[in-house]
């Protein structure tokens, strides 16, 4: 007897073979065969005219926070993600030391989107952080990156200096501790400090430690606009002197000075590939990008972390004023900032635009931004209409780039979601085949791939991304033709149409849209999944 047995079904099987009818069935949360199913299950799902596929890996995610909530952070599972790599752009909800919490988590949240008011944050580690989710159990898995920002922020402050050779030998060794204790890498954020603020000296020196440990090292780059070539420089050179496996986070221009480039950055990518660096991409398939606005505040305004950088808002001088305005221009001008979340602090200016904003308060768009930031803090997060249509289909036909959300598992109760995060946390991965198929820019083997096989390749994950005998049983069964993102950057909060059934280790937690209550998820280790 079989527990679970999938009939009739469009097997997509992650590894871009082409589509076939059969039947699979599982057993013990794994993937016992597929083929012609002659046995008996205890329970059997028909999925004739349905796509099943393996569960969507999530490489790019930001839901560090969602083992910890008391709520459903659901909107990942909707879409049909059964793991997220969390910890991505530097950003991570560890380690930290019983003297750096307090620091550690006014970091970590100051740039969260994920509601978490309340909640203690007491990991340290990635051993931490699998007994808590062990015990707050979750319908999906999740991974952890440890972020070079928060890595950084324990050893040696928020300061925007170098380490002490000291503090480099700390840093090294805290990384290689948690990447022993099942990290998947580490991720740098280069826009936000304090990773910003280091040289690339060493990102050398932590990149061989990810290399030693067979992990990779995910970047958002310095510069995704005006000077996007140089930082893709900076960061080839580091994966050619180190022979770390680079993972670009999600890949892109956005600064139209630079539309239509981008054919220009994949050949700088494919060129050093061919020299022997070991580098993938992600992408999110959307136009518009999202991060916090303090995203425009220069680099050096952060020094001292965010009770620093707020200190410097209240009392802007010129050179703040004129570097928020270069950058705000280089993401395409006011009329193209839109606030999404001001944390509470001011409601009424969710869902417009900087120039309405600032136009309402009869002031420049650069003085709206300070009053934005002085009113509602360091917490609030934009979306930036600064990317251009072509490039963003183009990087999306490559194979060899992942799908990735830059997202977080919301929940879609409307008292616990107040604001409008971007619709990618809540519609990245049916978007992108929602985009191959009315755009017939991929068939379907080649999209489910980009979020599966490609991405458990890359992650290192031997037991995920493919639909095969004696794998993990995490299954997304959705309907080709009407799968559809139903998110908008007016109104985010929607489920997506098309996915009806997502199992996770072999037990159904997404049953005809709706959650069955199971919670089979866990947190996976670098190595063992």
């Amino acid at each position: 007897m079989y527990d679970l047995a999938i009939r009739n079904g469009l097997i997509v099987d992650g590894t871009r073979a082409p589509v076939r009818r059969a039947d699979l069935w599982i057993k013990d949360g794994r993937i016992a065969g597929i083929g012609r199913f002659d046995g008996e299950a205890a329970k059997e799902i028909d999925a004739a005219g349905k796509a099943v596929a393996p569960g969507f890996l999530d490489i790019h995610s930001h839901s560090d926070g969602c083992v910890l909530v008391p709520y459903r952070p659901e909107s990942k599972l909707c879409q049909g993600v059964t793991f997220e790599l969390c910890g991505n752009c530097g950003i991570s909800i560890l380690p930290s030391t019983p003297e750096s919490r307090a620091e550690i988590s006014e970091y970590f949240t100051s740039d969260l989107q994920l509601p978490m008011e309340g909640v203690e944050i007491s990991t340290h580690t990635v051993t931490d952080y699998a007994e808590q989710s062990a015990a707050a159990p979750k319908a999906g898995n999740y991974g952890l990156l440890i972020g070079h920002g928060t890595l950084r922020g324990c050893v040696m402050g928020f300061e925007n200096r170098s380490p002490t050779p000291d503090e480099l030998r700390r840093l090294e060794e805290r990384l290689a501790a948690e990447m022993e204790r099942g990290a998947f890498g580490m991720s740098l954020g280069l826009i936000y400090p304090p990773s910003a603020f280091a040289e690339t000296w060493e990102l050398d020196a932590l990149a061989r430690v990810v290399r030693k440990h067979h992990g990779i090292l995910s970047v958002h780059m310095r510069n995704e606009g005006p000077r996007v070539f140089e930082a893709a420089d900076e960061m080839l050179g580091v994966a050619e002197r180190t022979g770390v496996h680079l993972e670009i986070s999600h890949l892109k221009i956005m600064t139209k000075s630079l539309w239509g480039r981008s054919q220009d950055l994949l050949d700088k990518i494919d060129a050093a590939r061919a020299r022997g660096a070991d580098v993938t991409c992600d992408q999110y398939p959307y136009y518009a990008s999202s991060t916090s606005m303090t995203a425009m505040i220069p680099k050096w305004a952060h020094d001292g972390g965010v009770p620093a950088l707020m200190e410097r808002v209240m009392h802007p001088g010129k050179r703040l004023l004129d570097d928020i305005a270069a950058e705000m221009e280089s993401r395409g001008g006011p009329d193209r900032v839109l606030v999404a979340s001001t944390r509470g602090g001011h409601p009424a200016w969710e869902g417009r635009t900087v120039e309405q904003i600032a136009g309402e308060l009869s002031c420049g768009p650069v003085e709206a931004v300070v009053k934005i930031l002085q009113t509602c803090g360091a917490g609030v997060s934009c979306i930036y209409f600064s990317q251009y249509e072509e490039d963003v289909e183009r990087i999306l036909r490559r194979t060899d780039i992942a799908v990735g959300s830059d997202g977080y598992g919301f929940s879609y109760d409307p008292a616990i979601t107040r604001d409008m995060p971007h619709p990618r946390n809540f519609g990245t991965f049916p978007h992108a085949i929602e985009l191959a198929r009315d755009k017939k820019l991929l068939p379907l083997e080649d999209i489910i791939y980009k979020m599966t096989g490609l991405p458990a390749g890359i992650m290192g994950m031997s037991e995920r991304g493919i639909l095969a005998e004696g794998k993990a049983a995490d299954i997304t069964i959705f309907d080709p033709e009407t799968i559809r993102d139903n998110s908008t950057f007016t109104d985010p909060v929607k489920r997506p149409s098309g996915i009806g059934t997502v199992l996770v280790a072999g037990t159904v937690v997404l049953e005809n849209g709706e959650f069955t209550g199971a919670a089979p998820g866990r947190v996976l280790l670098h190595g063992r999944c």
